[in-house]
C-alpha cells in the first residue's frame, strides 16, 4: 500500500479515537468537581487496598482506611454523584408493616453531560468488576482477611450499580440490546458448530 492509502485509512480511526477520549475529559464536563470525586475515592478504596500495606506497618490502620474509603465511595456515589451526572437516586424505605422497599428517582431537570453519563457508568461498572476480581483472585489464594474487605468493596459497588440501574431506563435498554446481541451470536455459533 502506498503511504497515501495508509494515510486514508487511518483518518476514520484516528477521529474515532480522540471521539472516545474526549468522552472522558473531564475538563468539558457538567459537573468536573464532581467527577473528580465520583473516580477520586474510588481511586483511594483501591490504593489503600492493594498498597497501603507496603507504606504503612498497621494492618488495623490500613483496613480502617480501606473501610472509610468504601464507606466515602459508597456514600457519595449514591446520594451526589449519582443525582448530578445521572440524574438518578435510589434508596430503600420501610412501610408501615415494616417490610422494606426500593424506591428509585429520576430527575429530569438535572443539567447533564454525556461526558458526566459516560464517566459515572463507566468508573462504577468497572469498580465493581475490579472488586469482584480482587473476591475471585482472593478466595485462590486462600487470603481470608482480605477476602472480607474486598468483598466489602464488591457489595458495596454492586449494590450502587444494581440500584442505578434500576433507576435508569436507558442502561435497562442497552443492556436489553447486549443481551439479545450475545445471545445471537451465541446462536450462531452453536449452529456453525
Amino acid at each position: 500500500m502506498n503511504s497515501k492509502n495508509e494515510g486514508i485509512e487511518m483518518k476514520p480511526i484516528l477521529q474515532q479515537d480522540r471521539k472516545e477520549i474526549s468522552e472522558y475529559d473531564i475538563t468539558k464536563a457538567a459537573h468536573p468537581g464532581i467527577c473528580f470525586f465520583h473516580i477520586f475515592f474510588k481511586f483511594c478504596a483501591f490504593f489503600s487496598y492493594l498498597f497501603l500495606g507496603l507504606i504503612i506497618s498497621s494492618t488495623l490502620f490500613q483496613y480502617i482506611l480501606i473501610m472509610i474509603f468504601h464507606a466515602f465511595d459508597f456514600y457519595t456515589v449514591k446520594n451526589i454523584t449519582g443525582k448530578f451526572l445521572v440524574g438518578l437516586r435510589w434508596y430503600s424505605d420501610f412501610t408501615p408493616k415494616g417490610d422494606e422497599v426500593w424506591r428509585f428517582e429520576c430527575f429530569d431537570k438535572c443539567k447533564r453531560s454525556k461526558i458526566d453519563s459516560s464517566i459515572f457508568w463507566t468508573f462504577q461498572f468497572g469498580a465493581s468488576c475490579a472488586w469482584a476480581f480482587f473476591v475471585f483472585t482472593n478466595v485462590l489464594s486462600f487470603e481470608f482477611v482480605d477476602i472480607i474487605f474486598a468483598g466489602i468493596g464488591a457489595s458495596l459497588s454492586w449494590i450502587n450499580l444494581w440500584g442505578f440501574y434500576k433507576c435508569s431506563k436507558d442502561q435497562q435498554r442497552k443492556m436489553k440490546g447486549v443481551q439479545s446481541y450475545l445471545t445471537k451470536k451465541g446462536l450462531q455459533m452453536a449452529v456453525q458448530s
